[in-house]
């Protein structure tokens, strides 16, 4: 989830422009028609963390999943738009985390881990060319 959600993160920062017209002029209907195949893998993801334990399971995934979406949209504005800036996700990430259910402390650790995993495999990636 925490991979997902930062990939998503990035996707989002680069088309924000793009999804905050399409908001306004398509309506938010059709955003989240356009976002339900993500919607649909986050939903699973969210009741395989509920069976284990890892996700709050007092909402159905569903409902968790289209929260959790609105959650990402709106940080995504704030992001663009206020003195907030979260360039490495990290903050973004996160609170999705939180918001899913998982403790603070355990949310941040896990992002701080797969970000570091990124860092050193595009590393790899950079020193394999």
């Amino acid at each position: 989830m925490t991979r997902m959600v930062l990939s998503g993160w990035a996707v989002r920062d680069q088309y924000r422009t793009l999804i905050s017209l399409g908001r306004r002029h398509l309506g938010d209907e059709a955003i989240r028609a356009t976002l339900a195949p993500v919607r649909d893998e986050a939903v699973a993801t969210l009741r395989r963390g509920q069976r284990q334990g890892v996700f709050a399971d007092h909402v159905p995934a569903p409902v968790l999943a289209q929260a959790l979406e609105a959650l990402m949209l709106a940080l995504a504005e704030e992001n663009a738009a206020s003195a907030w800036a979260d360039p490495t996700n990290e903050a973004a990430a996160t609170a999705f985390l939180v918001d899913a259910g998982v403790a603070p402390q355990a949310a941040a650790l896990q992002v701080r881990d797969v970000v570091s995993e990124a860092a050193v495999s595009r590393g790899r990636v950079a020193g394999a060319g």
